[in-house]
């Protein structure tokens, strides 16, 4: 995917590369489709599945959120997004960061699963 402004965008949040709980940094939404406008923020999320715990994972997005440009970037946590929204990023992302990326798709895969299951039984109500 060609995505413009993204030296920047690396730029701006490789510094999230040194949180150790962090596995991948994606980019996703209208920036990545290539719709964006002027009033467009970009959307980041933030892969932690080490984060497990309520208190882990805010304490995790406070310390994102505090250097983060709030203006500029609307930065999501996967593991707290609903599901739809977790397929969005899977099916629509562009990698910022990521140490090991099959792993990433491997811890995808019971997402895809998940959604594929309730698809399924969606079909099966009507």
């Amino acid at each position: 995917m060609d995505v413009p402004g993204l030296p920047q965008i690396r730029q701006d949040l490789e510094w999230l590369c040194d949180l150790s709980s962090i596995q991948g940094v994606l980019l996703f939404g209208s920036y990545v489709r290539g719709e964006m406008t002027l009033q467009s923020d970009i959307d980041v999320c933030v892969i932690a599945p080490d984060a497990e715990t309520p208190k882990e994972k805010a304490d995790l997005l406070g310390r994102i959120w505090k250097r983060i440009n709030a203006d500029k970037y609307d930065v999501r946590l996967f593991e707290e997004l609903p599901l739809h929204m977790k397929m969005n990023v899977i099916r629509e992302h562009e990698i910022l960061f990521c140490d090991d990326v099959p792993a990433l798709f491997e811890y995808f895969y019971f997402y895809r699963k998940l959604w594929a299951d309730q698809a399924h039984k969606q079909s099966l109500s009507y």
